[in-house]
């Protein structure tokens, strides 16, 4: 399928995330001190901690995520679909859940950014936590992007 220029702004969304999340982490480690907070609440205060060198887990998840979705995105017909898939509709169904897949990606690839970038902050003293909506924030997107793709016509 080609991609409309909707579906090329959201894959330049995932691509400046992933690399935000990579030279985030990259660029701030040699100013981490040695412990670094690697797990938050519910209320998105820091309730782990460990290593600096564990910055990079989350790019390298990133970077898997990412790989995986982009080839998971380009394969919608072996989607399994609640919908009997003829000629006349696999364009509508393949585009949404091609589309679904990649915006869940940029969503994704943002939030790591974002949580790297938190984890930098509050690191060097400069944040306390990620923020309680957050813990709000992540569920609506993910539950109301599935709605939105799921049921537009």
């Amino acid at each position: 399928m080609q991609l409309t220029p909707k579906d090329i702004i959201i894959e330049l969304l995932a691509a400046i995330g992933l690399a935000l999340t990579l030279g985030v982490a990259a660029w701030y480690y040699g100013h981490l001190p040695e412990t670094i907070p690697t797990h938050f609440g519910p209320n998105g205060q820091p309730d782990g901690f460990s290593q600096k060198s564990r910055i990079f887990m989350l790019p390298a998840l990133g970077l898997a995520i990412y790989i995986a979705m982009t080839l998971i995105s380009r394969a919608p017909h072996k989607f399994n679909y609640p919908v009997t898939i003829t000629p006349e509709n696999k364009e509508m169904y393949y585009r949404r859940a091609a589309g679904l897949v990649r915006f869940l990606k940029a969503f994704i690839m943002l939030l790591f950014a974002y949580i790297v970038w938190s984890t930098v902050q509050i690191a060097l003293g400069h944040a306390e936590g990620l923020g309680w909506w957050l813990a709000v924030l992540v569920p609506l997107i993910t539950m109301g992007s599935m709605f939105y793709f799921t049921t537009r016509k």
